[in-house]
């Protein structure tokens, strides 16, 4: 029987960032720079982000962008924090807590816009991209602009070594006492 994160890693939360990549205003930018016909963006208009991490760039595109905006992201902390910012904003979003697997098979979901996730898809299983994959088949509309980034060498590199830092800092800590506590 699987663990019940199936695969995720949820021992930490996500950076609380911004990534503007994100945006269907960017990109549909992105696209009419290129010459590509682009969805309008009106009230109608339906959104989607996967694993919002800690819902900043969902949140801030639900509040600016309009339309209807739905994401999921199977971190209970991750979930937590951007339901708060969606309550203080009153932005139009509504926040789940579902796995990939189980986003896909909601019968809830409308035909989205646009569905964009970022730095997911080299971070999760095999079986975990096709469920990605079955929320792009089933709910992009016809036309719909699809955005995936992913954290991978060597674009990643230049962070590597901070990474590295924190991770040691986390794994060494020393309290006031100057006691170093190993907590690998």
């Amino acid at each position: 029987m699987n663990a019940w994160n199936e695969g995720y890693f949820t021992d930490s939360t996500y950076t609380y960032g911004y990534y503007r990549e994100l945006s269907p205003n960017f990109m549909r930018w992105c696209l009419l720079l290129k010459g590509i016909a682009a969805p309008e963006i009106s009230e109608t208009s339906c959104h989607c982000e996967l694993g919002y991490g800690q819902g900043v760039s969902a949140n801030i595109h639900a509040a600016a962008t309009p339309g209807k905006y739905f994401a999921t992201d199977f971190n209970p902390a991750h979930a937590a924090q951007a339901n708060e910012l969606v309550e203080a904003s009153g932005a139009n979003a509504k926040f789940f807590e579902d796995s990939f697997e189980e986003f896909s098979k909601r019968d809830d979901l409308p035909q989205f816009d646009s569905i964009g996730l970022h730095g997911i898809w080299t971070w999760v299983s095999a079986e975990n991209r096709k469920h990605i994959l079955d929320i792009a088949r089933r709910h992009l509309k016809s036309g719909g602009m699809f955005y995936n980034s992913y954290n991978c060498l060597p674009g990643w590199s230049p962070n590597a070594p901070l990474r590295e830092l924190l991770s040691l800092f986390d794994r060494y800590k020393v309290d006031r006492g100057g006691v170093i506590s190993n907590s690998a």
